[in-house]
């Protein structure tokens, strides 16, 4: 916890009005730090997806009744190279955030998607499962698990950013 050592009534009163001008820097510093972590732990994650090749490299194809849960070697490396995080912006009033998401298109191309498939798409279907997939929740667990991280490091963050200030 940051300690302000204050003589009198308007030191005090000038280092609050001066932390003031700062805060939006100080917040938008520390949820930048505390995304960081989460984006870190999705990207393990994605390291640890099972891998599962079709012919010639390829991705696999699954059906119904044999859903597959993996992806092909290209396709993992195309999911963790297209993870990014949004630039961090006021989102509603009094709301500062960022998005982690996928960006880009996969090396795999196929007849509907010439230029790649969409690496946003095969994460919605990673993650949500198709009728041909099983789900794996990969940024849900990931998430989950880092949050109480993400928090502590944004708390560390914002205590230097405000002993800086004052």
């Amino acid at each position: 916890m940051a300690v302000m050592q204050i003589k009198g009534m308007e030191e005090y009163t000038k280092k609050i009005k001066d932390l003031a001008k700062n805060e939006e820097k100080v917040i938008k510093t520390s949820v930048y730090v505390g995304a960081g972590v989460i984006a870190d732990a999705v990207k393990a994650a994605l390291k640890t997806l099972p891998v599962e090749e079709g012919g010639n490299g390829l991705p696999p194809f699954g059906t119904p009744e044999r859903p597959i849960s993996g992806v092909s070697r290209q396709q993992k490396g195309d999911l963790i190279d297209g993870m990014g995080l949004a630039p961090i912006k006021e989102s509603k009033p009094g709301y500062i955030s960022t998005k982690l998401g996928w960006a880009g298109y996969g090396r795999v191309k196929t007849k509907r998607y010439p230029n790649g498939v969409p690496n946003q798409m095969l994460m919605r279907a990673v993650e949500g499962g198709t009728s041909f997939r099983r789900k794996t929740l990969v940024v849900r667990k990931s998430a989950r698990k880092a949050k109480q991280q993400a928090v502590e490091a944004m708390g560390r963050r914002a205590e230097e950013e405000i002993r800086k200030e004052i």
